[in-house]
């Protein structure tokens, strides 16, 4: 039986029979029904691309697997997808990792039907791969399920195994270990699946996570059970569904009039509302090596039609009944709302123009910074840091973000002004190159001055049209969101 991943991607490809010349037709899983249009494949023959691309994809969902997790990890296998070489023979490596999804020591399985049969092959390396997903010893993402890319880290590493050659960090210097196995298939993720302009998120990793011995050939021990990822979180686009509304996220993408990228495009701008208007499709040249998929879409007023990779898309999620697309940090707000820095408030609306407390820049700044919250104490007395406001205020005063006033107070409920704004961004980016200012209304004598010189050279403010600054006006939601995002893009 299918399940409802797959009827999610199943294409209008159901004519013509699933009888493959030497396979007796109860050896076709069900999965690949759905890829039936591209033809019987003879013993010993590789499918095209787009046809190896169907079989990947409708084989991981009905496992409930991200295909792109099991399109990288096969890549990361064998990166041209196949079966055979132009012998016919079955791909075998040195390590005797056999086929497309080069299994290895695996004897429970016929060995036999892994060389000669691609459905065999991609199905048990698939369920091999899930197995590794239901196992408890391997850390998980709090609150995420299978369709949650970024949580299936620890079973695409158990894939390939739990050595320390894999270890997420280096014990030595606690960098990221780039050539681990898990590594490698996330790049290629964020390389094929979404064309390089999407990362995924990272998980706050540190050395004492893992146990092991440099050198060691034992297993990895995970002293570290569960997660939580503070950056955004990536779903399968393969779960969209007609009806769904999705944002354009790429100010490359635009609609075509077929599936491909051959002809030419009609550009969309950045954080366009679309419609996905049916079932994704393969590329229509077979030997397109396009992992991503295609989505018919249309625009959200009905007059614009067509389709669009996968890879540009997503489903939209920052819907706000005060906020336009047309607004002008729509784009920042948007994505620091992504993010989790900014987040709308209880009555449903997003308050663009609603003016920011020095609590609430604070639990920005500190969000933004992904400052690490402890139980810190600060030297203001009208602050308490058993509040969550009071935690994210004590860990940008202990990196030396904000002060108080003479007072001896915070006054976290102040609105905050833009020339406080510019010395906590100033800080918090440790800025150091300045601009020359020519506001009229900021003098060298002004406590701001420097911060104002430094993020005007960082480009995260440029004034107002009429060549003033005004440093005491409160500064909005949606300007901290684009100070911020400017910042962070620096």
């Amino acid at each position: 039986m299918k399940s409802f991943w797959l009827k999610a991607g199943v294409l209008a490809l159901l004519a013509g029979g699933l009888a493959v010349p030497g396979h007796a037709s109860a050896d076709i899983p069900d999965w690949a029904s759905s890829c039936a249009a591209y033809g019987e494949l003879e013993p010993g023959e590789n499918p095209s691309f787009q046809h190896a691309n169907c079989l990947l994809t409708s084989a991981a969902l009905d496992k409930g697997i991200p295909p792109e997790v099991v399109k990288a990890v096969a890549t990361q296998e064998k990166g041209d997808w196949k079966q055979f070489e132009a012998n016919g023979k079955a791909v075998v490596s040195d390590d005797n990792g056999i086929g497309i999804m080069q299994i290895t020591n695996q004897t429970a399985y016929n060995q036999e039907r892994l060389k000669t049969d691609i459905y065999y092959n991609i199905e048990k390396g698939i369920e091999i791969l899930d197995n590794m997903y239901k196992r408890t010893d391997l850390p998980k993402i709090k609150g995420a399920g299978k369709q949650v890319i970024e949580n299936w880290y620890f079973p695409v590493m158990a894939y390939n195994g739990i050595k320390p050659t894999n270890s997420p960090l280096k014990q030595a210097t606690g960098e990221v270990n780039t050539g681990a196995y898990q590594e490698e298939v996330f790049a290629e993720i964020e390389k094929n699946s979404f064309l390089g302009d999407t990362e995924l998120a990272d998980f706050p990793f540190t050395t004492s996570d893992f146990g092991y011995e440099q050198g060691s050939t034992e297993n990895i021990q995970f002293l570290k059970k569960e997660y939580i990822v503070t950056e955004p979180t990536h779903e399968s686009a393969y779960l969209l569904k007609e009806g769904d509304k999705v944002v354009v996220m790429d100010g490359e993408a635009g609609l075509r009039q077929q599936n491909s990228t051959a002809g030419s495009k009609q550009k969309l701008a950045e954080f366009t509302r679309l419609l996905i208007a049916g079932d994704f499709t393969y590329d229509e040249r077979r030997d397109s090596v396009n992992h991503f998929v295609w989505f018919p879409v249309k625009t959200m007023d009905g007059k614009q039609t067509g389709y669009i990779p996968s890879a540009y898309i997503e489903k939209l999620t920052f819907v706000f009944p005060d906020v336009s697309t047309a607004h002008r940090f729509y784009r920042e707000m948007y994505s620091l709302n992504k993010k989790g820095i900014i987040q709308g408030l209880p009555d449903g609306t997003f308050a663009p123009d609603k003016t920011v407390t020095r609590a609430q820049a604070a639990i920005m700044i500190s969000r933004a910074l992904d400052l690490p919250l402890g139980s810190g104490a600060t030297p203001f007395s009208d602050v308490s840091t058993a509040s969550e406001s009071g935690k994210h205020i004590a860990a940008a005063y202990k990196k030396g973000i904000i002060q108080g006033f003479e007072d001896g107070k915070f006054h976290p409920g102040e609105t905050v002004t833009r020339e406080q704004m510019a010395i906590f961004l100033a800080r918090a980016f440790e800025l150091e190159e300045k601009a020359s200012v020519s506001f009229s209304d900021v003098a060298s004598g002004m406590k701001a001055y420097e911060s104002i010189q430094k993020i005007l050279a960082a480009g995260i403010t440029e004034g107002y049209e009429n060549n003033t600054f005004r440093p005491t006006a409160s500064v909005t939601r949606a300007q901290l969101s684009a100070f911020l995002f400017r910042a962070l893009d620096e």
